[in-house]
């Protein structure tokens, strides 16, 4: 019952996500898991210039036995005299669980991450990302102990507002008690998203 409830929840809010000027909606898979994935910036939400770097996110992982999904906020910006660099520091709320273990999974891991934009003759515009995110103990509730995420990603605009991706994740969830450190993921992924 949770798990059709996150899917329709995030569904009913891809129209959040289109109507953003700058946001994207994504899907991947791999041969275990389907990723759907979505951003919206806050600037589209209101008229204030500040706001232009504030950004919104979720995700939804299905995985064979638990599923993950995941809200953020963050901020992403780049450095003045480096405009194909950006940099992103933020806070993300991280949901899961293990039928097997019989156990849930809270954190609140803090998130950096960094991507480079290439511009090249004949090669449509690419990017290449990393991201990390980690929450030890102190941010980790329920039956959790720590979590640690780290992402490398390739994307490339095949036409116009329409991407493609490839990219590998690891996503490693501690749960309480000796010997129960889980791998939710360590794959790699292809994927396509919406960029507006």
């Amino acid at each position: 019952m949770l798990k059709k409830l996150l899917i329709l929840t995030l569904l009913f809010s891809i129209p959040a996500f289109a109507r953003a000027e700058r946001g994207s909606l994504g899907l991947n898979v791999n041969s275990d898991n389907l990723e759907l994935e979505g951003r919206i910036s806050l600037a589209t939400r209101t008229d204030r210039i500040e706001y232009r770097n504030f950004y919104l996110d979720a995700n939804f992982i299905n995985g064979d036995d638990d599923t993950l999904w995941g809200l953020g906020f963050y901020v992403e910006n780049s450095p003045h005299q480096y405009q194909n660099l950006e940099f992103s520091f933020g806070l993300r709320s991280v949901f899961t669980g293990n039928d097997k273990l019989d156990k849930s999974f809270i954190a609140l891991p803090i998130v950096i991450g960094g991507k480079a934009r290439m511009y090249f003759q004949n090669i449509p515009k690419s990017a290449l990302g990393i991201k990390l995110a980690y929450a030890p103990k102190p941010l980790t509730f329920s039956d959790g102990e720590s979590y640690l995420e780290f992402r490398i990603q390739a994307d490339m605009e095949i036409i116009d507002n329409i991407d493609i991706y490839l990219g590998y994740r690891n996503i490693g969830t501690d749960y309480k008690g000796k010997g129960e450190d889980v791998t939710f993921n360590s794959a790699p992924y292809i994927g396509f998203k919406f960029v507006f």
